[in-house]
């Protein structure tokens, strides 16, 4: 009986020891939790070759070889130097010496070239294709040889969707790639991922080749990171609120004022890439019609919805592109306004009467639209104010909500009317995203076909020598859509993100975006 005492009482001992031992090193574990921004919901894989979209987790896992900084100054990363030729048909990239991958495999001459030319065979290709062939001239330095010249390549090298990964790593895990295995050269290493729950990283100790966009070049002070998937706005403030997430990407509007009476948190507002707009789908009975359609964004009150939906947070968007772009700078005559008393004269023009239900009616039939949008706070709110705006220009509209991960499969089917949307870039270049008419459903929502459209669109992606004429031709493209009333502008936003005072920042972000090369200086207490 002793004996057995003794037994249950050692290994009681051994549970209390291992307990604390392990709550020990998970204290002294420094583990950040990201609620990420719920517009980054429903990621399909982590492969940037086969990619449809992004999310911050790319900036983490993955390096470029180039960075764009918050003040728009490109900077090296994984390139130690660039050259281009006199004509701009030729691109010498020097990569930095002694970068690896998270699986021991080394960054070089041969790893990018594979990398240049699987960008140039995946959902990317555009951003390369002016690239006709690549030389290796040793084991760090390639020769891009061009067909044309192409003056946004460069910028094209800072996006998410060009982080570079492992050779290796593709090669030998094949269509697992992305979902299950994912490996790059990035300052955090790729750990789990529950599809709609979670991504887990860890800190890649080896990492000493941080862009000049970080004061600490590597490795992070920071061991873990875990981002959240959490769709709900009021969910997201609440585990802000309880300690349950360190930082609230893009923290919901209507929580703002809370958080900023916070004495524990704080708010850091950076510029954004982020345009609201409602895009209207052409190919639908009504919509087919530019009149209807330009009566529909004629009625849309930018700066009333950028008051009750946004809290002044943002300026009002007369135009598809963010405010700071060149090829914004259209001539005024093809900025969208709010003109109520226009839209209606041109519904009075198309043969539309008001019925007693104060309802459009022509030949019989009431002009009913059905709105789509995301179930997350501002997009939900920005569809109920556009429906009370319609009202008063006389188109009853039904809402319809979806869940982030879920829309975009719906627009493939084409049954949508009017869809509130949203979209994060800076370059002129989303405008061939959204309405190139070989990519209709998704992203071309509008399901936009013109003849006059995608001329412009190709010379403005293709026949441009210098960044001048390509700032030109972008104009030019960006006025015609604009007078197709393809979108009807919102506002432009800016992004407001909450952060734990337990989460130390040296200094202000200089990279243009929270969640990537300023993580590198950050510490926890």
């Amino acid at each position: 009986m002793t004996k057995r005492i003794n037994i249950i009482l050692f290994t009681c001992l051994m549970i209390v020891t291992f307990a604390l031992f392990g709550s020990s090193v998970y204290a002294g574990e420094k583990v950040l939790k990201i609620s990420m921004d719920a517009g980054n919901a429903g990621q399909d894989t982590f492969n940037p070759f086969t990619t449809n979209r992004t999310n911050n987790v790319y900036y983490l896992v993955y390096d470029r070889l180039v960075e764009m900084g918050a003040d728009g100054v490109i900077y090296p990363h994984l390139l130690k130097s660039w050259y281009v030729s006199d004509d701009g048909l030729t691109i010498t990239f020097t990569l930095r010496k002694g970068v690896k991958f998270h699986d021991g495999s080394e960054l070089n001459a041969e790893v990018l070239k594979w990398f240049l030319q699987n960008l140039a065979k995946g959902k990317s290709k555009y951003m390369v294709a002016a690239v006709e062939s690549i030389d290796i001239k040793d084991n760090l330095t390639v020769d891009l040889n061009l067909s044309r010249p192409d003056p946004n390549i460069l910028y094209n090298f800072t996006s998410s969707f060009t982080g570079i990964p492992s050779k290796k790593a593709i090669e030998k895990y094949g269509d697992e790639f992305g979902r299950k295995y994912v490996v790059g050269t990035g300052p955090f290493e790729f750990v789990s991922w529950k599809t709609g729950d979670e991504v887990v990283l860890k800190k890649n100790s080896n990492y000493q080749w941080g862009s000049p966009l970080s004061d600490n070049q590597g490795p992070a002070k920071i061991d873990k990171i875990i981002f959240k998937e959490i769709l709900e706005d009021s969910t997201r403030f609440l585990e802000f609120k309880t300690g349950g997430v360190d930082i609230l990407e893009k923290a919901p509007t209507l929580f703002l004022k809370k958080i900023r009476k916070d004495p524990n948190a704080k708010v850091i507002t950076m510029a954004s890439n982020g345009n609201f707009h409602m895009i209207m789908n052409t190919k639908r009975e009504y919509l087919k019609n530019i009149n209807i359609r330009k009566a529909i964004a004629l009625s849309i009150n930018q700066e009333n919805i950028l008051k009750a939906v946004f809290q002044g947070n943002g300026t009002p968007a007369y135009t598809y592109l963010i405010d700071r772009l060149p090829a914004r700078k259209v001539d005024k005559k093809y900025e969208i306004h709010f003109d109520l008393a226009k839209a209606k004269q041109i519904m009075a023009e198309e043969g539309w009467k008001k019925d007693s239900d104060g309802i459009l009616t022509k030949d019989g039939k009431k002009l009913t639209l059905v709105l789509w949008s995301k179930s997350d706070s501002d997009e939900r709110k920005t569809a109920v104010v556009i429906q009370a705006q319609l009202a008063e220009l006389g188109i009853d509209i039904k809402i319809e909500q979806f869940d982030p991960s879920s829309i975009k499969a719906e627009f493939k089917k084409g049954r949508h009317d009017l869809v509130i949307r949203s979209y994060g870039w800076d370059n002129a270049d989303i405008l061939e995203w959204f309405f190139n008419s070989n990519k209709p459903g998704y992203p071309n929502v509008a399901m936009w076909h013109d003849n006059e459209s995608d001329y412009l669109m190709q010379k403005a992606m293709t026949r441009s020598r210098n960044a001048e004429e390509r700032i030109q031709n972008f104009k030019d493209y960006h006025e015609y859509l604009l007078s197709q009333y393809v979108w009807a502008p919102i506002i432009n936003s800016v992004n407001n993100h909450a952060i734990n005072n337990r989460v130390k920042m040296p200094s202000a972000p200089r990279f243009k975006i929270l969640i990537g090369a300023p993580i590198m200086d950050m510490t926890l207490n």
